[in-house]
């Protein structure tokens, strides 16, 4: 094979080559985000929906891995109770980059006070649907994996 010939074939090699990487760098940016999220934790807003599209959970994650399962779901370690916390269906999440949470919550169509007024929600099991505490809360938002602080 000629000089001229190897030179072609490697010219063409090396575009494939260069084509594969640089449309590949945005999926490659968003798996490697996506896998230090889920591997070493990250900040988190995640809203659950009812089938009206209303918020009827809400949670607000620091420093916690939220892992996708193999469906349609989620599911992180909740940091003060320790226990496993699964969700599927009708949800959405945001991961807050750079301690911006408004934007995460603007992004989901809620405020911090609206996400912190859906968390203090509980179930009405008579009527079957969620409902506000009646008890006083602080206004402060408590830390990620916290329940709310009462006022007495």
């Amino acid at each position: 094979m000629s000089n001229e010939r190897q030179f072609q074939i490697l010219k063409r090699a090396l575009r494939g080559v260069l084509l594969v990487a640089l449309t590949g760098c945005a999926s490659v940016n968003r798996g490697c985000s996506s896998c230090n999220a889920d591997s070493f934790g990250a900040d988190w807003v995640v809203v659950q929906m009812d089938n009206d599209g209303r918020p009827y959970r809400c949670w607000w994650l620091k420093h916690t891995s939220v892992a996708s399962e193999s469906g349609d779901g989620v599911y992180w370690v909740d940091p003060a109770s320790k226990n496993l916390v699964h969700i599927s269906g009708h949800f959405n999440r945001v991961q807050v980059v750079g301690d911006n949470w408004a934007r995460a919550y603007e992004t989901l169509g809620l405020t911090q006070e609206g996400c912190t007024e859906v968390h203090n929600q509980t179930y009405d099991p008579a009527e079957r649907v969620f409902r506000v505490r009646t008890t006083k809360y602080r206004e402060q938002r408590p830390e990620a994996g916290e329940a709310p602080v009462k006022d007495h």
